[in-house]
């Protein structure tokens, strides 16, 4: 298992020097809008983001580019390790970084070691290739590379594909279900290329699809969660298929043509409420996203887990349900929550929370509970917890102005 227990955040946005403890495996970010919560999501996601052979051949482009750093303490194996990545990025008009050059070593302080192991370009590129092509390929004895023997190859692939499977889902990803489309098709049981987006609507409904199709044990504890003998989202899913032949026709030497005869399929799903059936896009808001964030929090195999502001469009009966999940499922992978809701804030105990700030001159500044109360207000807070309240109220009342 690999979990992060402390990140030093430099140079990235709103974090000039931000550190974080991560003292538990389930973290909230918690903080007004616009102090930094989603900033420090989004610099954990640069880690994902480097899985690319080009990345680490744009050297030229440095001295001209943003250069965020990132200090990663890791706990793997009950063994800390420390990770450091030097990442060159710029934004385009979306928002959204594209890096073009980064530099990932780390070493095992455990055992004070002062030897570091760097993650090249070579090996990103033998996992990506793994993982594209879906081959079983073991590195065993024999393995040939200038800079790994097989343990350190070994255990370098296990961070690539750590820092490359990192999963996250925002508030707005799952937001207006009519974009969702009433059914999808299929190419060689692949999702339609014209489908193919991150974390759309229509990629939940092929990842449901597909452990509909392949994973029935998966599949039906996902539906005993979310219909009434769960939350009561829902009463059922059923998948409608439809063959739809198709024909290629592609031009031969000589002007001869050859006609490719093709079956795609179509697949329609329904969705049972209340006795009718109903399509993705008939759902209200709320039902959508909750399904969506369900099923990718029980169903996800990363080994951490980012949910930004799990609170939007879900009212608080529903969130509660989504709260508590979160809480089993950090048992199995590390989960880090942003909110800005007191209300997802009275689910959680004081360890389990770190405060966002923002300072002028010293920019996003997080602190945990537990180590910035002092003895007493720690005291002080367990015992209004007890007996008056909870965190939200404490939180909202202004309990924190002066941590």
């Amino acid at each position: 298992m690999i979990r992060i227990r402390f990140i030093e955040i430099f140079n990235y946005r709103s974090c000039i020097a931000t550190k974080i403890d991560f003292g538990t495996d389930l973290t909230t970010l918690i903080g007004i809008n616009g102090v930094g919560k989603s900033n420090i999501m989004n610099s954990i996601q640069l880690l994902k983001q480097i899985n690319r052979n080009r990345y680490f051949h744009q050297q030229q482009l440095k001295n001209t580019l943003p250069h965020a750093k990132l200090n990663i303490k890791l706990e793997i194996d009950s063994e800390l390790y420390q990770l450091k990545s030097d990442i060159y990025y710029d934004t385009d008009e979306t928002n959204t970084e594209e890096i073009y050059s980064a530099e990932i070593k780390l070493r095992n302080i455990s055992k004070k070691s002062r030897k570091w192991l760097g993650i090249d370009s070579e090996l990103y590129e033998f996992v990506n290739y793994i993982n594209r092509t879906n081959k079983n390929v073991k590195i065993v004895k024999g393995f040939s590379h200038k800079n790994y023997n097989v343990e350190e190859a070994r255990f370098a692939v296990r961070i690539i594909n750590y820092l490359t499977n990192i999963s996250y889902y925002s508030a707005t990803q799952f937001s207006d279900p009519t974009r969702c489309p009433i059914s999808l098709e299929l190419e060689d049981s692949r999702l339609a290329r014209a489908y193919r987006r991150s974390r759309t609507h229509e990629l939940f409904i092929y990842d449901l699809y597909k452990a509909f199709k392949s994973d029935n044990k998966s599949f039906m504890r996902y539906l005993n969660t979310v219909n009434n003998n769960g939350i009561g989202l829902i009463d059922d899913i059923t998948f409608l298929e439809h063959n739809i032949p198709s024909s290629l026709y592609k031009v031969k030497a000589g002007g001869k043509i050859e006609k490719i005869e093709k079956t795609k399929i179509m697949v329609v799903p329904s969705l049972i409420l209340d006795g009718l059936s109903l399509s993705p896009n008939q759902l209200s808001e709320g039902t959508f996203k909750t399904l969506a964030l369900v099923f990718y929090i029980l169903n996800d195999e990363s080994e951490l887990l980012l949910i930004e502001e799990p609170e939007v469009c879900v009212h608080h009966g529903l969130l509660n349900s989504i709260i508590e999940l979160i809480k089993t499922q950090s048992k199995y992978k590390q989960i880090i929550i942003s909110t800005h809701s007191d209300y997802v804030l009275d689910k959680l105990k004081p360890e389990n929370v770190i405060l966002i700030k923002k300072d002028k001159i010293k920019g996003t500044i997080a602190n945990s509970l537990t180590k910035t109360l002092s003895q007493n207000d720690y005291k002080a807070l367990k015992d209004y917890l007890k007996e008056s309240g909870n965190l939200g109220e404490y939180w909202k009342e202004g309990g924190f102005d002066n941590e």
